[in-house]
């Protein structure tokens, strides 16, 4: 009686979803590891939605593990009693992220190599590594937790979840700031962006994913400041490319960006759940267009070699691939929930 329980448990519609997604995207990634390439990548254009998926999937975690850190080092009562959660949550969604990530390497060697190529000097590489420290710490936390020795290194372990996952956020833009001959993406601005949307994705995928928990309050009045915060970093960057003289930059934002944010932040009390999946899409949105717009055109040398300006449309296999790293990261967060957790009326749904 008690597997039929079980077994029923993984018949619901959400577990379906995640079973297609799955099975959907990862054998495409086991076609485009073995056989050859699939996706819309070229020479001048290589961060398409493989790497947009990493990136939006890690930020996500990076703003979840932000609210836990903060609950930690202020005893907020709501974060610290469900501390487990935040962290299947946030360990979750970075392997969602890595997954998706993976399958754009074209094969095993290549992942590897990429590993182990030390280059200080290049934000890539700070971002593999503050991105492989994070969970480090993440899981430390859930098995100091799981055996109920937690307490002697929560200090510790909050102030060092705080401050790499805030650099590695920050690290993310800083690496698009960085790229010389794409004047789209210079300068610091896209730093904050990447900071303030990891706040935003975080704070609302806790809403979305922890409806009935005492956290949905302490995430909301996080949520709200930092959603109006990245709406308004939109509207500047809207003003300055409607004046800018910068040489090739081709404008990312809109006003219509914009909307999503103010609408979830001054209603999010009527419709919590669907609001926060709007901001998360949004967030997705804001991702994509400032990563694929920076690389549409290029400047000398690589305009010579490839053109001003280029194209792209993401082809099914990218985002089936984005598929891939949702689907990964909420069967992690699912399972994480049904075996690790206490409260399963109050996991995700």
């Amino acid at each position: 009686m008690r597997s039929n329980v079980s077994v029923k448990g993984f018949l619901t519609p959400t577990w379906i979803l995640i079973a297609v997604g799955l099975v959907a995207g990862g054998a495409l990634a086991l076609y485009e590891w073995l056989f050859g390439p699939l996706f819309s990548t070229a020479n001048a254009l290589v961060w398409t939605l493989p790497r947009i998926t990493y990136v939006f999937l890690a930020l996500m975690s990076t703003g979840v593990s932000l609210v836990l850190a903060y609950g930690l080092l202020k005893h907020d009562e709501a974060i610290t009693r469900d501390t487990r959660a935040l962290l299947i949550m946030a360990v979750g969604m970075l392997l969602g992220g890595f997954t998706a990530l993976a399958t754009d390497f074209g094969s095993v060697p290549n992942l590897i190599r990429t590993l182990l190529a030390w280059n200080l000097g290049s934000p890539l590489w700070w971002i593999v590594a503050l991105y492989s420290a994070l969970p480090v710490l993440l899981i430390v936390k859930l098995a100091l937790d799981l055996t109920g020795r937690q307490r002697v290194f929560d200090l510790p372990l909050a102030w060092g979840t705080l401050v790499i996952a805030t650099a590695a956020a920050i690290t993310i833009g800083a690496a698009f700031g960085t790229v010389i001959g794409h004047p789209g993406f210079h300068g610091a601005f896209l730093a904050i962006v990447t900071l303030v949307s990891a706040l935003v994705s975080g704070t609302a995928a806790i809403v979305l994913l922890r409806p009935q928990s005492a956290l949905t309050k302490t995430s909301e009045r996080i949520f709200r400041p930092t959603a109006l915060l990245l709406a308004a970093l939109l509207l500047i960057r809207v003003a300055y490319e409607a004046h800018s003289t910068v040489p090739g930059m081709i404008g990312w934002a809109g006003v219509s960006m914009l909307a999503p944010f103010i609408i979830a932040a001054a209603l999010l009390h009527l419709a919590p759940r669907l609001l926060a999946l709007l901001a998360i899409v949004a967030v997705l949105w804001v991702q994509y267009s400032f990563i694929i717009a920076g690389q549409l055109m290029s400047l000398a040398p690589t305009a010579d070699g490839y053109g001003g300006v280029q194209s792209y449309r993401p082809n099914l296999p990218e985002i089936l691939i984005l598929v891939l790293g949702i689907a990964v990261a909420a069967a992690l967060i699912k399972l994480g929930d049904r075996f690790l957790t206490n409260d399963r009326d109050q996991g995700t749904p």
